[in-house]
């Protein structure tokens, strides 16, 4: 298939500051590995995995080796639908943001939210604005129109379409996030 049809999709992993982008879910599981966690540290986790909306989020991994969440990028009428590629339960859950605490999630049981990608000199970047290598890009949540932001509440990284500045005042606002987009595979096409 080639690379310029608009009627494909890619795989992309997304990074920010070196950390791959990853389910809260991986992150709690790799937690578990680790042989230094406590016992109730341990507990606290396993607790987590339990909780759906807890483990639904996306955020950013603990270790920049740890292996980052596949997206698949599926392009409509210039907009695009993202879904995880995650072996087991989250599989094909669509990208969403939440209503109510804004932040980025998968969901199964929802409409999906598109977004557009934004890069350097391309306010909608499609196949033919994007490198095979990776690419600095900001992604922007069609349902409000804003970029999203990378929020940090008490060591919980997760990601909105809203400035989490919940003081309002203009010195703290915060810049949209730089992804760095990088290409897995580029001509998987559209099955719907």
């Amino acid at each position: 298939m080639s690379l310029e049809n608009s009627n494909s999709a890619f795989m992309a992993n997304l990074y920010v500051d070196g950390l791959p982008l990853v389910l809260n879910q991986q992150r709690l599981k790799r937690r578990l590995r680790d042989p230094r966690i406590t016992r109730r540290e341990r507990l606290d986790v396993e607790v987590a995995l339990t909780d759906r909306s807890g483990t639904s989020f996306v955020t950013l991994a603990d270790h920049e080796d740890d292996k980052p969440l596949l997206f698949k990028f599926s392009l409509q009428d210039d907009k695009y639908i993202v879904t995880a590629v995650l072996r087991g339960m989250f599989d094909g859950w669509r990208l969403k943001i939440e209503a109510g605490t804004f932040h980025l999630s998968v969901s199964d049981n929802a409409a999906a939210d598109l977004f557009s990608i934004r890069k350097h000199g391309v306010e909608r970047a499609k196949f033919e604005h994007l490198s095979a290598g990776p690419s600095y890009v900001q992604i922007v949540s069609e349902r409000r129109g804003r970029p999203l932001y990378k929020a940090d509440e008490a060591g919980k990284k997760y990601f909105m379409d809203v400035d989490p500045n919940a003081t309002v005042h203009d010195a703290l606002n915060n810049t949209p996030v730089a992804f760095v987009l990088k290409i897995v595979d580029k001509t998987v096409p559209i099955t719907e």
